[in-house]
């Protein structure tokens, strides 16, 4: 795909032609970083990395975010300061290309995994310049010739706002990002009544841990309940917490009076 982009690119002089070519050779970095991720949290050594390593994956989702928006930026100032008469033929090998990264879109879409959400967004993308770049690149042969440079720049500037986004939700994940209310409801619910002895909570956090979150209770026992007791409530809770989807590590601290300061 990168090869016929790239012949189409330098036959046309096409600068829309031009941001597609520049899309698929991201694309080839991003799926080997995400693979590369991927496999080092699979592979993760438990005595080196007692957190796990699932941090990764927003971590290489940033750097990607990163080096398509440079890109982008870099192709859009181009467009801008170079608006010429471009020729671009059609061809039927990038109409299936398009048709096939469609389907792929779809494919990865459909995946709850994270980076198979990066995936079809990379996907997407070479949908949209692909045609973008079909498109744009016919119009500036028959209708008006400064549609190549204009095509160039809205799908430039379509990638880049895409992966700005992306790149700022990854950081929230990595940058311990609060769970929503309902979430929080849902931790609250499984505490609350997970043994009748347990009178109240005194405290609930839930934050991101990458993609799924860390979650901290503060339980209120009685005070009269011996030591062997509490620990086996505050340690079953833990791994009731810790078997949800949503939650990568739980803490549970124990108090034995609402009005405590310990």
């Amino acid at each position: 795909m990168l090869l016929s982009k790239s012949v189409a690119a330098y036959l046309t002089r096409s600068l829309a032609v031009l941001t597609s070519v520049m899309d698929s050779f991201v694309d080839l970095i991003s799926g080997a970083l995400l693979w590369w991720s991927g496999r080092a949290i699979r592979r993760g050594d438990p005595y080196k990395y007692p957190g796990g390593r699932s941090r990764l994956e927003p971590f290489s989702i940033v750097i990607l975010s990163v080096i398509m928006s440079i890109c982008s930026l870099a192709m859009v100032r181009e467009s801008i300061e170079t608006i010429v008469d471009r020729y671009y033929e059609s061809t039927i090998e990038t109409q299936n290309l398009t048709v096939i990264k469609l389907i792929l879109f779809a494919v990865c879409r459909a995946s709850p995994s994270p980076v198979a959400r990066t995936l079809a967004q990379d996907h997407r993308n070479d949908v949209v310049s692909n045609s973008g770049a079909l498109g744009f690149g016919l119009l500036a042969a028959y209708v008006w010739k400064y549609f190549d440079a204009t095509g160039a720049l809205v799908i430039c500037a379509y990638i880049f706002g895409t992966w700005f986004v992306t790149g700022y939700e990854q950081m929230l994940l990595l940058t311990g990002y609060t769970a929503n209310p309902d979430l929080i409801k849902k931790f609250l619910f499984v505490a609350v009544n997970h043994d009748k002895s347990i009178q109240g909570i005194k405290t609930i956090r839930a934050f991101h841990f990458g993609n799924e979150f860390l979650v901290e209770v503060e339980i209120i026992l009685p005070d009269k309940m011996t030591i062997d007791e509490a620990h086996v409530i505050s340690v079953t809770l833990q791994k009731k917490l810790e078997n949800l989807d949503e939650v990568e590590r739980a803490f549970v601290q124990i108090d034995y009076e609402s009005n405590s300061n310990q």
